[in-house]
């Protein structure tokens, strides 16, 4: 039922809260620390949603100190990748996801702009690239077990197919479905989209960082 009320108060806001209430329920668990990147899918047959964010989105992410890319157009949706550029750029750069992207033609010691863009070069050659995972925040031990197409048995699949510390990751998810639950009844209440923002900062940007 909470669902339902939250896609009915969504669709009843004005166009430019319209937008920005999504991308905030979209990018919350980035807002809040806990992801370094998100994709989000702008469909174009919901008007409402591809007209406005062709106006009133990028401005909004750049008020948000975030950066985006769009990784590809096609003649129905419009699929973007939403990061923290210091965040992302932290994981990027440890060793282990550094000598994955640099094996499969990644150039080593670029900036994450680099990175990112050459993500979005990789996307329109293979449509979804696997390691998307790791600019995402997948651990890299998931990532490789889910491109090997592994024997290991699968113990968890919600966030992602987890094959490793299902401790660990089921601890993760937890805290996702903290931040979208909190991220949806502060909707409700009526909030405006800068009001949700800092009600998401103030209530998890210390407990959940990513790590």
């Amino acid at each position: 039922m909470k669902y339902l009320d939250f896609y009915s108060k969504l669709n009843s806001l004005d166009d430019k809260e319209y937008v920005e209430t999504f991308l905030v329920y979209n990018l919350s668990l980035v807002i809040a620390g806990a992801k370094p990147a998100v994709t989000i899918t702008i469909k174009k047959n919901n008007p409402k949603l591809y007209e406005n964010w062709n106006i009133f989105g990028s401005p909004f992410i750049k008020e948000l100190n975030l950066n985006y890319i769009q990784l590809r157009e096609c003649f129905d949706a419009v699929v973007i990748m939403v990061y923290d550029e210091s965040i992302l750029g932290k994981h990027l750069n440890s060793k282990h996801n550094i000598d994955f992207l640099t094996n499969i033609g990644y150039s080593s010691n670029s900036s994450t702009t680099d990175y990112v863009n050459t993500l979005k070069f990789r996307y329109e050659q293979y449509h979804c690239p696997h390691e998307i995972g790791i600019f995402l925040g997948i651990p890299i031990k998931d990532v490789k077990d889910f491109i090997e197409c592994t024997t290991k048995k699968c113990l968890l699949c919600k966030y992602w197919k987890v094959y490793n510390d299902s401790n660990k990751a089921k601890t993760i998810f937890d805290t996702y479905d903290k931040i979208k639950e909190h991220t949806i009844k502060t909707i409700l209440t009526g909030n405006s989209s800068i009001n949700l923002v800092l009600s998401i900062k103030n209530s998890f940007n210390q407990s959940a960082k990513y790590i």
